[in-house]
């Protein structure tokens, strides 16, 4: 917690070894889990200490911190200084909830890894990006969204915002409907694609097909450098705290996705100002009417 019991945002680099971690080999993935499960340690380890606790070479060390950006292991050491992780409890996921009994620990554990990840993508949030899309959103009056598994929560939620605004928001989650969306896309028209780990391969095949059709592509990921990355014009990252081997899928990720699409749901709803009050006085009557 910062002051005043607000919860700081992760440092810059612990930012970046996260949001990378999807495009680590084995060795990397090693000396990242070691850095964010033993934060308090490395910024005094020589290299070669470092190599040794987190079982790799030494020239495996100095290639890891180039890989973040780093010109040499001793940039890499400032960078951990700077960021000031010593004074900050970093929370993983969902470690340790395996070993605990007591409903409200776990969750404390739960929220406490929430709030940080709402708190960690604030800091990188990009808001260029999501005002370009808002523009083009609200220019094209459509939206097309392919998403699959738990990413389909994350559609539903700002299709379903969209929808009160009278933009067309399509959502497929079937593969073949993804296919022939694709298919059919037009140059002016926009197509989101959503997947935590940017991987999804039937989300990304169909992208390329919108793409290749003049579409524009938007990603919403929790991780860069993906193949997702690459397809899009547009792509919108949220940060993501699910470094645990312990099974669990923390729902942080999809939080943190779906906070990003309410900030772009609100602007949208800023552009469009009295035809945006007009269709929420008919989708709240709409809505009144279903209640008893």
């Amino acid at each position: 917690m910062g002051e005043n019991g607000s919860v700081s945002a992760n440092s810059e680099i612990i930012l970046n070894i996260k949001s990378q971690m999807q495009q680590m080999n084995p060795a990397q993935t090693r000396i990242a889990r070691y850095i964010l499960e033993n934060p308090e340690k490395v910024e005094g380890l020589s290299i070669g200490n470092f190599a040794k606790e987190s079982k790799v070479s030494e020239a495996t060390i100095s290639r890891f911190v180039k890989f973040l950006g780093c010109a040499n292991y001793r940039e890499f050491q400032a960078e951990m200084v700077k960021s000031n992780i010593l004074n900050h409890q970093n929370i993983r996921g969902y470690a340790g909830v395996d070993e605990m009994s007591d409903i409200y620990q776990i969750s404390q554990k739960i929220f406490d890894t929430n709030i940080q990840c709402l708190a960690d993508t604030l800091s990188i949030l990009d808001c260029d990006a999501i005002e370009r899309l808002a523009d083009l959103i609200v220019k094209s009056r459509q939206l097309c969204i392919f998403a699959q598994g738990r990413s389909v929560v994350t559609a539903a939620s700002i299709k379903h915002r969209l929808h009160r605004l009278g933009i067309a928001c399509c959502n497929y989650c079937d593969s073949h409907e993804q296919a022939m969306a694709a298919s059919l896309m037009k140059k002016g028209e926009v197509v989101m694609g959503i997947s935590t780990y940017g991987r999804s391969r039937t989300v990304l095949k169909n992208l390329r097909i919108a793409a290749s059709k003049g579409a524009t592509v938007v990603g919403i990921s929790s991780y860069r450098g993906t193949p997702l990355d690459e397809i899009c014009d547009i792509m919108l990252v949220a940060s993501s705290n699910e470094e645990t081997s312990f099974g669990f899928e923390p729902s942080c990720a999809t939080v943190a996705q779906m906070v990003i699409l309410d900030c772009l749901y609100i602007l949208i709803t800023n552009r469009m100002k009295e035809e945006a009050s007009e269709c929420f006085r008919l989708t709240c009557e709409a809505i009144e009417s279903e209640r008893e």
